[in-house]
């Protein structure tokens, strides 16, 4: 009579688990990883999208200050004079710093 020196559903249950902590492995390996990257990712596009409504209004309001232009020649001389730093002939600019 031949006397068994291991259990089998002891071995078999060993293996099945070996096998499964395995694939947990190597799926935590390869996908956390690739979900770290996915957070950086969508929290860049959140900072982008609100930059880009930014963005949107800064060409909104240059939209509209265009159309002044346009329409009236007085504004010429003043975004000269105030962006620009353009004066008259014969007058003096004093650089007040607030």
């Amino acid at each position: 009579m031949r006397v068994r020196l291991s259990n089998t559903r002891y071995s078999k249950f060993t293996k099945i688990t070996f096998l499964v902590s395995l694939i947990a492995a190597v799926f935590f390996v390869v996908y956390f990883p690739n979900y770290t990257r996915l957070k950086k990712l969508r929290q860049a596009n959140v900072e982008l999208l609100s930059r880009v409504k930014v963005v949107e209004k800064e060409i909104a309001e240059l939209e509209q200050k265009l159309d002044k232009v346009g329409k009236d020649p007085a504004i010429y001389e003043t975004i000269a004079r105030q962006d620009l730093g353009v004066a008259r002939k014969n007058e003096i600019v004093v650089d007040i710093a607030e």
